[in-house]
């Protein structure tokens, strides 16, 4: 039963693609201009696109993107790959501090976002790799965003961190997140996740990658399956799962209501007996047909 709602659900995600060029590109824009320009509706999302004013640029790319890094130098990650790591451990929070000093000694521009509780295990992760964080925070490289309760201020911080990398010719952005943050915060959680979905435009927008963990012991269900529709890749416990069948796009998720949002994923948590670790075996297991790129791809 799972295997078929998965073969009726895998597509759900495949909107009609935008046309750009399949390198990295970058088209420099002023900080308040990044916004997607309008393409023209396609017959299949007649009468379900974004609400108005939203953008109505697909977040999909017309070709695979190079490989942009390796996690754990075994797990390959895409350029303007915007992935969630789903997981069952406390001490992930600084996990990925790696893919953070990497990209540093790269010249890319890289963010932290998590309470501010975390921030001092995260400095001191990326000193023991030899970053020099005093000097990547004077140049503003690396950037630790503090936790604010308008949703809307974090999406025009977002914006203006994306253009002010662009503006500098960074060569990339990485974009790492604990995801138990916005709660204490004062966002509520489903703005949260539509400031998710909009991140997708610019995660397509400019090379980058965004990494957003969550710890799916202390996250509700109906949260957990937010988390998953707004990420087209997942990281279920240690295994990729690329084009996540329950992927749905922005431009979808934003006109949907809540009970659209997450109507397959609550289907087949049913299937599954309510039971959180099937769900997430089920998840891996999707994964782990999928045939992982090749470091020459």
């Amino acid at each position: 039963m799972l295997d078929t709602h998965f073969r009726q659900t895998h597509n759900r995600g495949q909107t009609e693609r935008a046309g750009r060029t399949p390198d990295c590109g970058v088209r420099v824009r002023t900080p308040d201009s990044w916004t997607p320009q309008p393409v023209a509706a396609t017959p299949r999302h007649k009468g379900k696109g974004p609400a108005k004013g939203e953008p109505r640029l697909s977040d999909q790319l017309p070709t695979s993107p190079p490989i942009f890094t390796y996690l754990d130098a075994l797990i390959p990650v895409r350029c303007h790959e915007h992935m969630a790591i789903l997981h069952r451990s406390h001490a992930a929070a600084v996990r990925w501090a790696g893919f953070v000093s990497e990209g540093l000694r790269l010249g890319h521009w890289c963010c932290y976002l998590a309470p501010a509780r975390l921030h001092n295990d995260m400095l001191t992760r990326l000193r023991e790799f030899g970053v020099d964080v005093e000097r990547r925070l004077s140049d503003r490289t690396l950037q630790f965003q503090q936790e604010m309760a308008d949703p809307r201020r974090l999406l025009d911080w977002a914006q203006s961190f994306f253009a002010g990398a662009e503006i500098a010719h960074a060569p990339a952005v990485r974009w790492l997140e604990e995801g138990i943050w916005p709660e204490p915060a004062g966002i509520p959680v489903p703005q949260f996740f539509e400031f998710h979905a909009r991140l997708n435009y610019l995660v397509k927008h400019y090379p980058s990658v965004a990494l957003c963990q969550y710890d799916v012991e202390n996250l509700e269900i109906p949260h957990l399956f937010s988390a998953i529709a707004v990420h087209r890749h997942l990281l279920v416990e240690g295994t990729l799962v690329r084009d996540n069948p329950f992927y749905v796009p922005a431009e979808k998720f934003l006109s949907m209501s809540p009970e659209d949002r997450d109507r397959d994923l609550r289907d087949v948590f049913r299937e599954v007996g309510f039971d959180l670790k099937k769900l997430l075996s089920t998840l891996a297991g999707y994964g782990q047909l999928q045939r992982p790129p090749s470091p020459e791809s």
